[in-house]
This record gives structure tokens, C-alpha cells and sequence, in this order.
């Protein structure tokens, strides 16, 4: 990973490090898959109703964090560059989780499915840069 992703990983994993009792490998802002063209048609066409489409019991968006022995899921809010993280919507333990994804178009879209049939599908939108940083998240969250 070049040098400006590592800094951009490294800002999101500072923000939620100190909500995790372990060390965080990647962190990601996430929104619940296909949210974000929903807002962007709500917002155009509506007048912003139903620009609040879920998919699952998880806020949205969502802060994940992946740490080497769990997944976790918080609560956020933008501030500017930076994230106020909230408190822990979630926590999986990364032996009861697997991930499916599909990179393409200007979305990375994954589904977190646990042991206990609970199905999380979130997307990063990468329209604007970020594939790399993006994929290096999906694939810490794989491993």
C-alpha cells in the first residue's frame, strides 16, 4: 500500500483504537449496501424521504474495525478529517464471521455473514479514489 493510503488507514484506525481491546488492523467507514444511491435519489427526486434505508440492525453508517481476534461495529459521526466514535453497535468474533465481496464500478460492496445466519451488507464507495484503501479493509476483514 503506497504511503498516502497508509496514512489514510492510519487516521481511521486511530480513531477507533481506543474502543478496541486489541490491536486494529484496518478500520473503514461503511454505509448499508445500495444507501448511498438511494440517498442520492431521495435527496434529488423526493426531498430526502427515504434517504434512511437499512439493511440491517446496524447504524448507518457504520464505523468496522478489524481486530485479530474480533470484528467490531461502532456508531460515528464525521467531524471534518476525523471520526467521534460513539459506542460499540456490534462485536463478532472473526472465527464466527465470514465475508463475501465484489469489487467493481464505484462501489466495494461486502457482506459480513455470521454463524448465527445474521447477513451485514455494507458497500465503501470508491467513486472518487480509495480502491486500494478499500480492498486492503476487505481483505484484512477476510483473513
Amino acid at each position: 500500500m503506497e504511503e498516502k493510503m497508509k496514512q489514510q488507514m492510519s487516521v481511521m484506525t486511530d480513531a477507533v483504537q481506543p474502543y478496541c481491546e486489541e490491536p486494529v488492523i484496518a478500520a473503514m467507514t461503511c454505509s448499508h449496501s445500495g444507501s448511498m444511491g438511494r440517498t442520492l435519489i431521495s435527496k434529488l427526486f423526493l426531498g430526502g424521504f427515504g434517504a434512511a434505508w437499512k439493511t440491517s440492525g446496524l447504524p448507518n453508517p457504520v464505523f468496522i474495525a478489524v481486530g485479530e481476534q474480533n470484528i467490531y461495529a461502532f456508531r460515528y459521526k464525521p467531524r471534518g478529517f476525523k471520526f467521534k466514535i460513539k459506542e460499540e453497535a456490534a462485536r463478532w468474533p472473526r472465527k464466527d464471521i465470514t465475508v463475501e465481496s465484489e469489487t467493481g464500478g464505484k462501489m466495494v460492496t461486502f457482506t459480513i455473514s455470521t454463524t448465527m445466519g445474521e447477513k451485514y451488507p455494507l458497500e465503501i464507495p470508491v467513486f472518487m479514489g480509495g480502491r486500494e484503501l478499500a480492498e486492503f479493509f476487505i481483505n484484512s476483514l477476510k483473513s
